[in-house]
């Protein structure tokens, strides 16, 4: 078990030692650049001052990595809130400032545990992998059916009514009077195509190396996603959101997709996602 004290920064790393319980817990730092992730502070950019309006995800599919390859898989605990059913949602907002959509919890760890087998290994972990997304059988399922954090409303597409995956927005104020003023830009990461099966899954895997369940924390890079986007290929009309909500049609996903590692016109995997690294 990872036993760790954080500062009230959360930006030290966590140390820690094992027990024979096998449980795990895996810490997460967001951030923009190389400043904490805050709804109420502001971030300039190239072009613009940017506030952010979301960041969330949910993950499944857990695995620690030996150094031969072998993956060992994470149980996740049921708690009650932020985890459920095999999935954990990891929520970096707070509803303050421009964060109006999310809620007021936050949750930046995810708890499992190692099976008896894999424990009695005593295994030096070199790597983690999980997958972004909700299993298909529990995305699609009645939320009324679902157990915190699957059921959270804010957390639905209003298009499909399935899953958001992963969303991270911002309000950007461009310092260029000639440039439109967008109500938000970012991406509503799901399933789309979805009538019975989904059509375009739209989960992407990440792969750290280099990473100790004892010492490494996992970070997402909230501006990984925004750094040097052209929004020329959204409206020019002031007011309007500028994003992607998974479909081929939307303005930002053929510059978002890429960067979470993703084929737009197949929704499977392709290529290497850029939000998260090991630190």
């Amino acid at each position: 078990m990872r036993v760790c004290l954080l500062s009230l920064a959360l930006l030290a790393a966590c140390t820690g030692r094992d027990t024979d319980d096998g449980t795990i817990e895996l810490f997460f730092r967001p951030t923009v650049g190389s400043s904490y992730f805050s709804c109420n502070e502001v971030y300039p950019e190239a072009t613009a001052n940017v506030e952010p309006q979301d960041f969330r995800l949910f993950i499944h599919a857990v695995r620690l990595v030996t150094a031969d390859g072998e993956e060992h898989p994470l149980e996740l605990l049921d708690d009650g809130q932020f985890q459920a059913r095999g999935v954990a949602l990891l929520d970096f907002e707070d509803a303050s400032g421009e964060c109006r959509r999310g809620t007021p919890a936050l949750n930046k760890t995810v708890r499992g545990v190692l099976s008896e087998a894999d424990r009695s290994k005593h295994a030096d972990y070199v790597g983690l992998r999980f997958r972004v997304g909700v299993p298909p059988e529990l995305d699609l399922a009645d939320p009324a059916s679902l157990p915190p954090p699957l059921d959270e409303p804010t957390l639905r597409s209003a298009i499909t009514g399935a899953h958001l995956f992963f969303t991270a927005w911002a309000k950007q104020e461009p310092f260029s009077a000639a440039d439109p003023v967008f109500t938000g830009v970012g991406i509503d990461l799901g399933a789309d195509g979805c009538i019975g099966n989904c059509q375009r899954p739209n989960q992407f895997d990440v792969a750290l190396d280099g990473f100790d369940p004892d010492s490494s924390t996992i970070v997402a890079d909230w501006r990984s996603l925004y750094d040097g986007l052209d929004l020329r290929f959204c409206s020019q009309a002031s007011g309007a959101a500028c994003g992607c909500w998974s479909r081929q049609i939307d303005a930002l996903c053929p510059q978002l997709f890429p960067r979470l590692g993703l084929d737009l016109a197949t929704g499977a995997a392709a290529g290497t996602q850029v939000v998260f690294h090991v630190d």
